[in-house]
């Protein structure tokens, strides 16, 4: 059986997880290594798997709270406003990513219960996420939201080649 870690990202972390991000473009926005790790330094809940080394798996999350509002303002996160707009006491998925080498080990669902588990303790009453429409459909990221339960809030086109479906679980303590 595979031994599988689950840990905080740290700075030696963060470069791994950058590697892993941008070979699932376009299914998560690229970022730059500067990027992604001031948005998990700036996050309220981070997680990677680690396995022989290296990150197979991570997820980067934002609470909705009065200090992450101020962060994503300053950084004109548009997902985030559109989902504070229409939702309260929501934690927000910012991007979860794992390896195609080991996807259908039930990773990413082990990534979700924790961010469940986070939620919970932390009475936070909804989950948030976006699922990409343009550049191309994610449709493995639908099914795996609808086996979670998540349910369409609406879409939100920014521009010809940039449109979401905006996600939401409602957590039953």
């Amino acid at each position: 059986m595979k031994e599988y870690s689950f840990s905080s990202i740290d700075g030696d972390l963060a470069a791994k997880c950058h590697e892993l991000n941008e070979k699932n473009v376009p299914n998560v926005g690229s970022r730059s290594l500067e990027g992604l790790t001031n948005s998990i330094e700036n996050s309220d809940y981070n997680e990677a798997i680690v396995f022989e080394n290296k990150v197979i798996g991570f997820v980067v999350c934002f609470q909705d709270n009065e200090l992450t509002k101020s962060y994503m303002k300053k950084t004109a996160h548009k997902n985030f406003k559109e989902i504070s707009n229409r939702v309260d006491n929501f934690l927000y998925i910012d991007r979860i990513a794992v390896d195609a080498r080991y996807r259908n080990n039930k990773l990413g669902t082990s990534l979700y219960k924790n961010i469940l588990n986070y939620a919970k303790e932390n009475s936070i009453e909804h989950l948030t996420a976006e699922i990409n429409l343009l550049p191309s459909i994610n449709e493995a990221s639908f099914k795996f939201h609808e086996s979670f339960g998540f349910e369409e809030l609406g879409n939100v086109k920014y521009s010809e080649d940039y449109e979401v479906s905006l996600q939401k679980l409602t957590i039953n303590s």
